[in-house]
């Protein structure tokens, strides 16, 4: 290339114009190079140029980098939106579902709005996907547990992680989940830093949680509770958990007293905003179904098995309904 402008522009123009032909007109390099009195090799090496001067970008699209929305789905659970997941060969059910969360995210949002973040071992893959944010504030849902692969170490910096990357003021919540007593419960809940993280989920503007079931390795408030509590939940009708609130069938909250325990975001303040819901446990579809029914999602994240799952449980429901 030359240093004289008028011959930097013919030159840049010469790639431009060479790029076109290759990439969108289909011509080979020897057709170029006859065209334009050039040799192969010239053609070739005044290609590569034009990709590192970014006259040429090439995007690849890969198929599984979106997932498919669903909307008989959404009808039937009477929901916003339902994105059904393709997983790639390369990862984990969790980190694809998490994949797609990242995606969904940013389109939910707008600067100034408001975050609720609740850890999962599903929601800890979100930051490794997360493009750029709208500039928003962050707000910690639940206080930090331990999980198989995970500690409350890892699950306490999910929220800084994203609040760094969103530019806006954070909320953290600097306790357990599940504490050992109501009565410890209750001092905490009372300090300034946890009341003012619980103070700051009245004003979501969406939040992201995941769906867990009443199950052990399903939820992971499970291995925190005694048999007892886990005995009165199950006769309470609990099926689900979002968060530490517990669900029967229909979506209402299962009252069992373990709840006095729970420091975290309320059922109330969960349906006021919009919720983006993952649920990774394939298998269990009456705990998504339950939290659709409670309005505890709006926007929901799934695998293909537990889409189908939940299809044919909804079907079964209505052949009940008709029999």
């Amino acid at each position: 290339m030359t240093s004289d402008p008028q011959d930097e522009r013919r030159d840049l123009t010469l790639l431009a114009e060479l790029a076109t032909e290759y990439y969108l007109g289909g011509l080979s390099k020897v057709e170029m190079a006859r065209r334009h009195g050039l040799s192969r090799f010239q053609v070739a090496r005044l290609l590569d140029q034009a990709r590192d001067e970014g006259i040429v970008r090439i995007t690849i699209v890969n198929p599984s980098d979106g997932g498919t929305e669903h909307d008989g789905l959404a009808e039937r659970l009477g929901i916003s939106s339902v994105t059904v997941v393709a997983q790639r060969s390369d990862e984990t059910l969790r980190s694809a579902l998490a994949r797609q969360v990242a995606d969904l995210l940013p389109r939910r949002l707008h600067d100034g709005a408001r975050l609720g973040v609740a850890w999962s071992r599903t929601l800890m893959h979100l930051p490794e996907h997360l493009g750029e944010l709208p500039k928003v504030d962050v707000v910690q849902l639940v206080g930090p547990v331990s999980a198989p692969g995970s500690t409350t170490g890892e699950s306490s910096t999910l929220v800084h992680r994203l609040a760094s990357r969103a530019g806006g003021q954070i909320w953290p919540l600097p306790t357990p989940l599940i504490v050992d007593s109501p009565e410890v419960a209750a001092a905490l809940r009372s300090s300034t830093e946890v009341r003012s993280a619980l103070d700051a989920a009245d004003e979501l503007d969406v939040a992201v949680i995941a769906i867990g079931a009443w199950d052990a390795g399903i939820s992971t408030v499970w291995a925190r509770v005694s048999d007892e509590e886990k005995q009165l939940a199950r006769d309470a009708g609990a099926i689900a958990e979002c968060s530490g609130i517990l669900l029967d069938a229909q979506g209402r909250v299962a009252r069992t007293g373990m709840e006095k325990r729970v420091i975290g975001v309320t059922p109330e303040q969960l349906r006021r905003t919009r919720v983006l819901a993952v649920a990774p446990a394939v298998g269990y579809p009456e705990a998504v179904l339950a939290a659709a029914r409670g309005g505890f999602v709006d926007d929901l994240v799934i695998s293909a098995d537990l889409a189908d799952q939940l299809m044919d449980l909804l079907a079964a429901e209505r052949l009940d309904a008709l029999g």
